[in-house]
C-alpha cells in the first residue's frame, strides 16, 4: 500500500470522546457558563491528584495567564530580571515582560534539556528577582539545584510545569511542594480544558491575590458574590486581567483529569517503545530518562549529523507528521536584545531536536508506523 494513502499521523491530538461531550452538555444544562461551581470542582480535583496538601490551586484561562499571575504573586515587576531558558516556547518570556520585568535567557543541559543552573547563577545580578525552570517534555530539570540556587541568591522560583502535569520527583508530584508552580491545559497537553492553566501557591494571601488578579482586580469572585445573594457588591482593589476559567472549559478539564492516570500510562508505554527502538541507532540521541514517574507531553529526540530535515521529509512521505520543540526564543526579533549567556548547548540542540507523534491511548498501528518510519530512514 502507498504510504501516502494511509491515515495521517499527527504529532499531537487531544484525547476527547463521548464522556467529554457529556460533561460539556451537563455544564450547558446548568446554565452557568462563566466561572462557577465547575471551576471550583476542577481546582479541587487538580489539588487531589497532585496531592498539594495545604497549598492552593487557582485555575486560569491559559497557561500563559498562569505564568503571568504566578510572576505577579512572586513580586516580579518593573526593573526586575527573571532568568529562564531560551529553549522553550515564548509564553514564559512574554509573561515576564507583561509584568514590566526583563528576560535573561540562559543555557540548558545536555541530558534532560533543562536549565543549566551553573550558567543561570552566573547571570544573577542586583536586578534578578526570580528564576523560571522548565520541565521539558515532562522530564524534570535539576530541580534541587534550582532551589539551592534560589536559596543562595534569595530568588523566587516559578516552575514552568506546563509540560509536566503528573510528573513526580522523589515520589512527589511537581506542584505539591516548593514555591510557585504553573500548569497548562491547552488543546494538546496531557489533559486539556480546551484552553486553561493553573497556578499553585503556598499561602492564603498569595491565593487571594491570584484570584483577584485573574478577575480584573475584583475582591470577591462571581460565585462567592452570587452565593450570598448580592452579586453587585464588590470592590476593585488592584490591577487585574480577564484570566478566569469558565465552567464550560472546566467541564472538559474534569472529564480529562478523571482519566489522567490512564493517559499517562499509555504515553509512558509509547515513549519506552520509542526509546527502545531509537536508543540504539547511530545518528540519534534520546533524552536521559526511563519515563518512570514522568507525565510525558511530547516525545523528543535529537537527530545528529545535520540530517533532521531529511528525516522530516522521509516521515512526511509516509504521512507521518513531526515537529520542532523549540527553535529558541533568542532567535525571535522581539527578544533579540534581551540579556543572554553563550547558549552553547541551546544553539546546538535547536538544530537537532525533532518531536514525534505521541497521543494518549495511541493507536498500535500508528506506533508501529512511526517506529518503522524512523528506523527505515537510518537503515
Amino acid at each position: 500500500m502507498d504510504a501516502t494513502s494511509l491515515p495521517r499521523i499527527r504529532v499531537l491530538i487531544p484525547q476527547v470522546g463521548l464522556d467529554t461531550a457529556q460533561h460539556v452538555v451537563g455544564a450547558l444544562e446548568m446554565r452557568w457558563l462563566g466561572m462557577g461551581p465547575l471551576v471550583k470542582e476542577f481546582e479541587e480535583r487538580i489539588a487531589a491528584f497532585l496531592e498539594v496538601g495545604d497549598r492552593k490551586v487557582i485555575t486560569t484561562n491559559t497557561g500563559t495567564a498562569a505564568l503571568h499571575v504566578g510572576l505577579i504573586a512572586a513580586g516580579v515587576g518593573p526593573g526586575d530580571e527573571v532568568i529562564t531558558p531560551s529553549f522553550n516556547y515564548v509564553a514564559d518570556h512574554q509573561a515576564i515582560r507583561m509584568t514590566g520585568a526583563e528576560v535573561a535567557m540562559c543555557d540548558i543541559t545536555e541530558d534532560a534539556l533543562g536549565i543549566d543552573v551553573a550558567k543561570a547563577e552566573a547571570m544573577v545580578n542586583e536586578r534578578t528577582k526570580a528564576i523560571i525552570p522548565l520541565h521539558f517534555a515532562g522530564i524534570p530539570c535539576d530541580q534541587r539545584a534550582v532551589y539551592e540556587l534560589a536559596k543562595r541568591q534569595n530568588l523566587r522560583v516559578v516552575e514552568d510545569a506546563c509540560h509536566a502535569f503528573g510528573t513526580k520527583i522523589g515520589g512527589k508530584r511537581i506542584g505539591s511542594y516548593g514555591d510557585i508552580a504553573c500548569f497548562s491545559f491547552d488543546p494538546v497537553k496531557l489533559i486539556t480544558s480546551v484552553d486553561g492553566g493553573a497556578v499553585i501557591v503556598n499561602s492564603g494571601a498569595e491565593m487571594e491575590q491570584v484570584r483577584r488578579v485573574r478577575q480584573l482586580g475584583v475582591d470577591a469572585d462571581t460565585l462567592a458574590r452570587y452565593n450570598r445573594g448580592r452579586g453587585w457588591e464588590y470592590d476593585v482593589v488592584e490591577k487585574g486581567f480577564r484570566y478566569h476559567l469558565s465552567d464550560i472549559a472546566a467541564s472538559v478539564g474534569i472529564s480529562q483529569i478523571i482519566k489522567v492516570e490512564e493517559f499517562m500510562a499509555s504515553r509512558q508505554a509509547v515513549c519506552r517503545r520509542y526509546h527502545e527502538a531509537f536508543g540504539r541507532i547511530d545518528g540519534l540521541r534520546v533524552l536521559k530518562t526511563d519515563f518512570t514517574d514522568v507525565g510525558p507531553f511530547i516525545y523528543v529526540m535529537r537527530v545528529l549529523n545535520d540530517r533532521r530535515n531529511e528525516l522530516i521529509e522521509h516521515l512526511r512521505g509516509r504521512n507521518i507528521e513531526s515537529g520542532i520543540h523549540f527553535i529558541g526564543v533568542h532567535n525571535h526579533s522581539w527578544f533579540k536584545d534581551a540579556p543572554q549567556d553563550d547558549l552553547t548547548v541551546t544553539k546546538r540542540v535547536i538544530k537537532e531536536v525533532i518531536t514525534l507523534p505521541l497521543h494518549s491511548n495511541m493507536r498500535e498501528d500508528f506506533v508501529e508506523r512511526v517506529i518503522d518510519g524512523v528506523t527505515s530512514f537510518f537503515d
